[in-house]
């Protein structure tokens, strides 16, 4: 049996911007509190909300941590693909790799903003034999993983060279 481990996408800075989020939300709320032009403690309050927002938000992917994803290959030409997240197994699926007529690397599907700005961002997505239909690969509970280029590629040879021996 053959496998292969990668990981999310995921940024070192997590910790960082949630950190330094928090305390710019609680000084710009603290100036908005003293604030006495209705104006400037508008932009104030809107300026805190968005620094408390980021935090929250990015507290919550520090939070999570990384995803990693194994590969493993069995006998039946089927890929499992198991998700961990600090060690604790989160999902597992299987691709069937006599279903699938062709694999490639993608740019990730613009469902959210945050890919608008995060170009780098990577994912597979691999033809169904039967319908013809893309599919993404590293989907977990609707959310497509994230990765960077090079593990992208890694996981497509690796597909790619199973997918060659079983046709």
């Amino acid at each position: 049996m053959e496998t292969l481990t990668v990981f999310e996408k995921y940024s070192r800075y997590w910790p960082s911007i949630a950190i330094t989020s928090a305390v710019l939300s609680v000084i710009i709320f603290g100036t908005y509190w003293y604030s006495n032009d209705i104006l400037i403690a508008g932009y104030l309050r809107l300026a805190a909300f968005i620094f408390f927002a980021l935090s929250l938000l990015s507290f919550f992917k520090w939070k999570d941590g990384q995803v990693k994803i194994d590969l493993n290959l069995d006998q039946d030409q089927r890929i499992k693909l198991t998700y961990f997240v600090r060690d604790r197994f989160i999902t597992s699926n299987h691709l069937n790799l006599d279903d699938v007529s062709a694999v490639e690397v993608n740019k990730m599907p613009n469902i959210t903003l945050y890919n608008e700005f995060a170009t780098g961002d990577r994912c597979i997505r691999f033809r169904s034999k039967d319908t013809g239909e893309w599919s993404y690969l590293n989907k977990v509970h609707g959310r497509i993983i994230p990765l960077d280029r090079e593990n992208a590629n890694r996981v497509t040879e690796f597909i790619k060279a199973h997918l060659n021996r079983s046709l």
